[in-house]
């Protein structure tokens, strides 16, 4: 009861500036409860991974009614995908993670890239095409992960049978958009973004 007391408090006092639209947009419970602190397009701070399995049946059936009332929010389609994860439920969450995917969202189609270029064991094949061809997008379109993530493994020859795989000069550009973003200024992350820079750089020569 006092979870539910406060959340409705939350709710009344966090009303952000959607900055594309121009628009208030009032967060839902859903993204109170399982907004992903890594998604650029989220509207609230993002909860860890480790705090939303500490409730995660008031979490999906949040996000289970926030999908139903609006179905084209490919956030919070993404983050009823993420929940069910979560509680073990992987083939319905990998549908809604696909679903806000193929939506144009750029954290679900890094997630989903992930899941499809290794696979599961005896749920999902292993497609390194589709997974290049999810973070291409995401990376051309701002997001920091899917640019380091499609640089390394097309050095590693990944997509070596891919068709419409970017160029080395693409992906260096991405990466160098993402440069000035905090995580970059960490010493850990500028190795890693200096290496995969100096490679692509060498590839594109």
């Amino acid at each position: 009861m006092l979870r539910s007391l406060s959340l409705v408090a939350v709710l009344a006092l966090f009303p952000l500036l959607n900055a594309s639209a121009g628009e208030i947009e009032v967060p839902t419970a859903c993204d109170l409860l399982a907004a992903h602190p890594s998604d650029p397009d989220r509207i609230v701070a993002g909860v860890s991974a480790s705090v939303v399995r500490e409730d995660l049946d008031t979490a999906i059936e949040a996000c289970r009614r926030a999908v139903a009332d609006d179905p084209e929010a490919s956030r919070l389609v993404y983050y009823l995908g993420r929940v069910l994860f979560y509680s073990g439920n992987f083939l319905e969450g990998m549908e809604y993670v696909d679903q806000a995917a193929a939506m144009g969202h750029r954290q679900s189609q890094f997630v989903s890239a992930l899941i499809h270029f290794d696979g599961v064991p005896d749920a999902l094949p292993a497609d390194a095409c589709r997974a290049m061809g999810l973070w291409a997008d995401a990376a051309g379109r701002g997001h920091y992960a899917a640019s380091l993530a499609v640089a390394r493994h097309s050095l590693a020859g990944a997509f070596g049978d891919c068709e419409g795989a970017p160029s080395a000069a693409q992906m260096h550009g991405w990466i160098e958009q993402q440069r000035g973003r905090d995580e970059a200024q960490d010493y850990y992350h500028g190795l890693v973004i200096g290496l995969l820079l100096d490679l692509l750089a060498r590839e594109s020569a």
